[in-house]
């Protein structure tokens, strides 16, 4: 099932579509109010139609884990070069007994170099804001540091499908079994219940 993930500052969040009429059932659960506000039922009284049960997170900085709720996986995080570099060169390479650190570091540059994501570089960006002050343009110090840090941002994915696995449940009527599909979840090293599936950036 293929979930759109919602980022509030501290949290990447999968919600349920499911429209909560009777907080009682779901006391204690975490839910997302407004898009943005992340909260337990009860905490106050509230407008049911703005909350949203939160189904599964993952922090982003050092918030914390919200207890009860499912992981989602770790973000892709950015191979380590200098090991890509050495294993790609040593595959290839194999029949050499020595490898020369000149071929290694020109194999980083280049793997480096086609990881850049942006055509211009920050300074190119703040010499193109500079411009754009001196012609008098309303540009602020603090739109100038937003841009940089939007253009600092790791791609962070936009979905997130979960692979769903059949459990059997109650016979029905008819002396069949009823089969529904749940989500597959695994345990973590550090003993959290985490979402199996990709993302999608």
């Amino acid at each position: 099932m293929k979930h759109e993930i919602i980022y509030t500052e501290d949290y990447a969040l999968i919600v349920s579509d499911e429209q909560i009429k009777d907080v009682r059932p779901f006391i204690g659960r975490y839910h997302l109010e407004k898009g943005y506000i992340i909260n337990q039922f009860p905490t106050y009284l509230t407008d049911l139609s703005e909350c949203k049960l939160i189904i599964a997170h993952r922090p982003l900085k050092d918030a914390p884990i919200l207890e009860g709720v499912d992981l989602l996986p770790e973000f892709n995080k950015e191979d380590d070069v200098e090991e890509v570099a050495s294993t790609l060169f040593r595959n290839k390479m194999d029949n050499l007994e020595e490898i020369h650190s000149d071929y290694i570091l020109g194999f980083i540059d280049g793997y480096n170099k086609a990881k850049e994501t942006y055509k211009y570089t920050e300074e190119d960006i703040l010499d193109a804001w500079e411009l754009g002050a001196s012609e008098g343009l309303p540009l602020t110090r603090e739109k100038k540091d937003k841009l940089i840090k939007s253009l600092q941002q790791p791609k962070r994915p936009k979905y997130f499908e979960c692979e769903m696995e059949d459990t059997f449940l109650l016979k029905n009527r008819k002396g069949g079994n009823t089969i529904m599909a749940k989500p597959k979840t695994i345990t973590n090293s550090e003993r959290q219940t985490e979402l199996v599936g990709e993302y999608t950036y």
